[in-house]
């Protein structure tokens, strides 16, 4: 750990916040401001707020997970209508699209920060993420699940 530092600018902290969410299960702004405390940076729960806000980040079940904003590509808000089924097999998640619709699932999945999948290949309706594990991969079902029963809602609202 490093000296606190409080004055972080803004863009490298919401990039510190990004990079915690992939590698942790955070799942309250407390959760995430007691992060970047051991990050060795101190702010507000009113900043995180705004920072996930800003970010874009959801909140899926009990955790969070984030979208890098990038313009013209589809987003997470695509999934409840693309998706039809998604099933665990061992490490792999297998994901059932309306035609036509695989390659946008697979492209969103590839680009959410904190879901744990390795890779994906689409085809024309079906999309295979391979998950580290089966318990990534029942987690990550869990959470598309969730996604497309929508149970998910931005995450810089007060918890």
């Amino acid at each position: 750990m490093g000296a606190t530092r409080s004055n972080m600018d803004k863009t490298t902290r919401q990039d510190l916040i990004l990079r915690l969410i992939s590698e942790k299960e955070l799942g309250t702004q407390q959760d995430v401001a007691e992060a970047l405390g051991e990050a060795g940076v101190e702010v507000a729960q009113a900043t995180v707020s705004r920072d996930l806000a800003e970010l874009g980040v959801l909140k899926v079940g009990s955790r969070y997970l984030a979208l890098p904003h990038e313009p013209g590509m589809a987003g997470i808000e695509v999934l409840p209508s693309f998706i039809l089924r998604v099933t665990p097999a061992q490490h792999t998640v297998v994901i059932h699209t309306r035609d036509g619709t695989a390659g946008a699932v697979a492209n969103v999945l590839d680009r959410v920060r904190g879901l744990r999948i390795v890779g994906t290949i689409a085809g024309l309706d079906t999309v295979m993420a391979a998950a580290p594990d089966s318990a990534a991969a029942e987690e990550v079902t869990s959470l598309l699940t969730d996604v497309c029963r929508a149970k998910t809602r931005p995450a810089g609202n007060i918890d």
